[in-house]
């Protein structure tokens, strides 16, 4: 979200390039941030290549991801408190 947010913020920035974060899928699931690298894409004369539309989608879908991740947590906090009852 950070780097949505400077992209956002630097997009009147003459030559500026908008980065984006590269995910990489983890062995036990889920993904991890493998680094941020500039849209290699050419900016506008006197402007930034970033497009308020692509950054408006990639905000979506960094919000749907948020909100599986955390039904993941609460699965597995249901899960964990299960398993303690049955314990207990």
């Amino acid at each position: 979200m950070a780097v949505q947010a400077n992209n956002v913020a630097n997009q009147l920035t003459a030559g500026y390039q908008a980065k984006r974060v590269d995910l990489t899928a983890q062995p036990a699931g889920g993904v991890a941030v493998q680094g941020v690298t500039a849209d290699p894409s050419p900016t506008a004369p006197g402007g930034s290549n970033v497009d308020l539309a692509t950054e408006a989608v990639q905000g979506m879908a960094l919000d749907v991801m948020y909100k599986a991740n955390l039904k993941v947590v609460q699965a597995e906090s249901r899960r964990m408190k299960a398993t303690l009852d049955l314990i207990a």
